[in-house]
């Protein structure tokens, strides 16, 4: 063989092992290997997601300041309502630190990045700010919720991101026609601490595809959302003003929430494979970092 097409094949062996790999801790109740899935060229780090041996069902993705932050909630085939928040070292997959969100909490959706230190989780009735600082400083994790918003009405918190200005709550609904993404000031946070909010605290909205499961802003302002189910995975490019869909693209069955990182590429996660739906067709727990420039 020639020498140069001999290193060309060992570079794009290497390639493919480095994108394979799989980092962080492998969970010990995984039986499956990983599945090959859709636009399998456009992913590349993976991390094993956080808790699953504990029973936790990966949900919603941010990424801040170099870290990944992943919320996820309790199966209920292993225990009561509870929802958990992770931060993990996206270069080696290590969980760097935990926080159990407050009682009450039973999804945890979704999480967007405010900016000062300020972390947003949904929940499909809820929205708590958390201070970054505060969580995962020793000793104090009880002040971390700074702030919580019950939603009502037509406002739920399937999963959330953040424009630069607003706060985007969308909803989960298997119905067509019927999903919607509402842009929330963050003032409600101090007018409505305690309290609830429904749709008409919004400024706007816009529909969304049916089983929307999580949403993310590029740093063109472009809308992406994650839609999924146990059958099929899907990802869209919106018009953020008007809803239209530019484009789609097929992805992991049950990818959830999307979270941009400082090169403008998105990370997501799929629970196909968790305890709660280990016997769906496809098995993908990792969290996993997508290049939108090579999807197809």
């Amino acid at each position: 063989m020639n020498v140069s097409l001999l290193i060309a094949c060992c570079l794009f062996v290497s390639s493919a092992a480095s994108a394979a790999e799989v980092l962080g801790t492998k969970p010990s109740q995984l039986t499956r290997s990983l599945s090959s899935v859709e636009n399998e060229q456009a992913i590349g780090r993976r991390i094993w997601a956080p808790g699953l041996d504990d029973g936790y069902v990966p949900q919603g993705v941010s990424w801040v300041d170099g870290a990944l932050y992943l919320s996820a909630y309790l199966s209920p085939t292993v225990g009561a309502k509870h929802c958990r928040l992770y931060k993990l070292d996206p270069a080696s997959g290590n969980t760097l630190d935990q926080l159990d969100l407050p009682e009450g909490c039973g999804h945890a959706g979704g999480l967007a990045y405010a900016g000062k230190g300020i972390l947003i989780v949904s929940d499909t009735r809820r929205l708590y700010r958390i201070d970054l600082a505060a969580a995962f400083r020793p000793g104090s994790p009880s002040h971390a919720v700074t702030a919580s918003v019950a939603l009502r009405g037509a406002l739920k918190g399937s999963f959330i991101d953040f424009d630069g200005s607003s706060m985007f709550v969308g909803s989960y609904e298997k119905e067509p026609g019927k999903a919607r993404g509402y842009f929330v000031p963050l003032s409600v946070f101090d007018r409505y601490d305690g309290q609830s909010v429904d749709e008409s605290a919004a400024l706007r909205s816009i529909a969304l595809p049916e089983r929307a499961q999580g949403a993310g802003f590029d740093r063109a302002g472009r809308l992406w959302i994650a839609a999924s189910s146990s059958q099929f995975g899907r990802l869209y490019r919106l018009d953020p003003n008007t809803g239209r869909i530019e484009a789609s693209y097929e992805m992991p069955i049950g990818i959830e929430d999307i979270g941009f990182d400082d090169g403008d590429q998105f990370w997501s996660v799929s629970e196909a494979g968790s305890v709660r739906w280990q016997d769906w067709r496809e098995s993908f727990p990792v969290l996993f970092r997508v290049d939108p420039g090579k999807l197809k």
